[in-house]
């Protein structure tokens, strides 16, 4: 054996760091229902703090669990692990005069109080006469889907942000400023 056999050559990564709690973890991903290769949502900048914080589902934190940048995934999630089951009474037929005049468009956002004192959000989704249709479900909601994840970056988490419990976007262009 030669002495060049024995020379260690090392590849610079752009990221040593792993997925672990307290991280902030920027992704790429897209949502397929499962058995379909049609996207139901893509994202190729969202970002979330690890740990439980509720940024992202719990399946999908522990599938990415101790993974580093670059590093792609699949994970499949029922209805009840990801958006829930599809509720039919979160689509309320109500009368306009309950909806801002701002909000009485299709696509309107609105938040709504549940009887509970909670909060609830809400899209108009139809208007016919003097009746808004307001929907509560998600729109993936009651669906079984597949989540294709990559891991575009990791970075510590700022004390501001632990104290949050999410992730705080980036200054324009500037995910490594931190």
């Amino acid at each position: 054996m030669s002495e060049d056999s024995k020379t260690l050559h090392f590849v610079k990564r752009r990221n040593y760091q792993s997925v672990v709690k307290d991280k902030v973890v920027r992704l790429r991903y897209a949502v397929f229902e499962q058995d379909s290769e049609q996207a139901l949502a893509y994202d190729d900048d969202l970002y979330y703090l690890h740990g439980g914080y509720g940024g992202a589902f719990p399946k999908v934190e522990q599938a990415l669990e101790g993974l580093g940048v670059d590093a792609k995934m699949e994970v499949e999630l029922t209805a009840d692990e990801a958006y829930g089951r599809y509720d039919p009474a979160l689509c309320l037929a109500v009368p306009a005069t309950e909806i801002p005049e701002e909000a009485r468009y299709v696509g309107a956002r609105l938040e709504g109080e549940s009887p509970e004192g909670g909060s609830l959000d809400f899209t108009v989704t139809a208007m016919e006469g003097d009746t808004v249709t307001v929907e509560g479900n998600h729109p993936l909601a009651g669906r079984d889907l597949r989540f294709v994840l990559e891991i575009l970056d990791i970075r510590d988490a700022t004390p501001e942000e632990l104290e949050a419990g999410y992730a705080f976007p980036p200054a324009e262009g500037d995910w490594s400023g931190r």
